[in-house]
Order: structure tokens, then sequence, then C-alpha cells
């Protein structure tokens, strides 16, 4: 029986337009609660940005945020990995490498309460407030943790387009420490964070606090960043604009995320519990 349903953000669960048919949502969220079935969104994005897209539902629902970096039940922290300042340090140093600073627009340090820039290049700014709504331009690296106070989850790059993600991504795996990952979250942008780290940690920790088991657990995504927390369960379903390699793995929706596909599949799933 269906007791949590997870679900990516960007290209499955919102449009094209990054937004979802807000009078079918609350359809779906009355009758989890009518049933007890928890309802999860799982993002490469921070809390802030999530929460802004669900402010009216916020604690009516779950966040896997940062690709599971951090877990809240509504606007409750239930699970973070920060990194220490010399990870951090560390890392910094060696995305400052010219071989890989060619290709990129911008660097930022990702922390629970915000995301930190350094520089104040307007295009690069207005790229970054895409993904980050609450982001402080700081003067260096040591403001990070000593003016805001904040714990830092990661870092993330914004590629400039001018090598394809892939090999972006390989570069960037084969100069960061081996304690950590290069994820692309699509839109040529990249998390680095500790390599434990995936949307399935999140999912996980979700089914250990509402004891629900992965049978009793539904996903939905569409990229390489939700292959993990799709292959968890045998309940997983796809997009069609998902990679063709991902489409022999998983169950394909029917309807594509501009046609509210998850949102459909989710009020079938509910209805006939």
């Amino acid at each position: 029986m269906t007791k949590l349903i997870v679900t990516d953000m960007d290209g499955t669960f919102l449009n094209d337009h990054h937004s979802f048919d807000t009078k079918m949502f609350e359809v779906i969220l009355e009758l989890c609660q009518k049933k007890n079935v928890q309802f999860a969104v799982a993002s490469g994005s921070q809390y802030m940005r999530l929460v802004k897209q669900f402010e009216k539902y916020q604690t009516h629902i779950n966040f896997i945020c940062q690709n599971g970096a951090s877990v809240y039940i509504g606007n409750r922290l239930l699970y973070s990995e920060k990194l220490t300042h010399e990870e951090l340090k560390s890392l910094d140093n060696v995305l400052s490498d010219q071989t890989v600073t060619t290709h990129l627009k911008q660097k930022l340090y990702l922390g629970q309460e915000g995301a930190y820039f350094l520089s104040h290049n307007g295009e690069a700014l207005v790229e970054a407030n895409k993904y980050f709504p609450l982001l402080h331009v700081i003067g260096k690296i040591n403001d990070i943790e000593e003016l805001y106070n904040d714990n830092v989850l990661g870092m993330a790059v914004i590629g400039n387009g001018s090598i394809t993600n892939k090999t972006l991504s390989r570069m960037i795996q084969n100069i960061i420490p081996n304690s950590f990952s290069c994820l692309g979250s699509g839109f040529d942008f990249y998390l680095i964070q500790h390599d434990n780290i995936d949307k399935v940690v999140g999912v996980k920790n979700l089914q250990e606090y509402f004891n629900v088991s992965p049978e009793d657990t539904i996903v939905f995504g569409n990229n390489y960043n939700d292959l993990k927390m799709l292959e968890s369960t045998s309940h997983s379903f796809i997009m069609s604009n998902s990679p063709d390699d991902m489409k022999s793995m998983f169950n394909i929706l029917d309807f594509s995320n501009n046609q509210n596909g998850v949102q459909k599949k989710i009020l079938s799933y509910l209805e006939n519990l």
C-alpha cells in the first residue's frame, strides 16, 4: 500500500514554465491527508527555493533538498550533512584552477540558509538567482561562516556551455577530492557534495522517520540525479523527456510534465487506495 510519494521537481512535477496545477495539487494533498500518505519533493535546489514554490503548503509536505544534503519535515529540519571549513577551502582551491574556470559562469557556496556568491558579475548573478532566491554576495570565502554563521552543505558551479555537460562533469570529478562527487542537475548546473549524498539518502531518511518500506514508496524522476532513488523501489516512473538510456529501466508516464503527468498518476493511485 502506498504510504510515501516522492517526486523530482524540474522537468518532472513542474512544467516547462516552472509551475504546477495548484487546484489539482490541493486535491492530492487532501487525499494524502485522508489516506495517511506522505508527499515529498526531491530537488537539487535549496530549501528556500522549494518553500517559495510551495509556500501555501509548506507544513503539509516534506522536502529533500540539494540532492539529499538536507531533509525537512514541513518547516522542521530532519537531517543535514555539512562540509567542514577545511573541506570547503579545498574544494574552492581546486575549482579555481584555470582549466575549469574557463568553462564556468560562476561558483557558489551552498548553505542551509542561503547561497553565497563571490562576485558582482551581473549576468552570473541573474543566472544564480534562478536557482537561489536567497543569495548573498560576499567578499571572500572566510566570510561564509564568519559573517552568516551558516552550515555549508556543498558547492555549485554554473557552466557556460563551452563544452558538453558530460565533459564538464567529468572534468570536475577528476579534480575534486575523492570524498566528493559532481552531479549535474540540468541547465548547466552542477552540485558538488560529499559522495554519499544523493536524493535516495533523503528518501531513506523519510522512510525511516515515517516507518515506510521501499515497496510502499512511489518515486517520479526524469534525469540521472534521480537514478538511485528511482532504483530504490519497483514503483518508479520517469518522464518521456528522460534520457533514452533510462527509458528501458523504468516505467514511462503516459503524460508529459506539461500535461500534469505526475499529478495525474498520483491522483490515480490515491483514488484507488
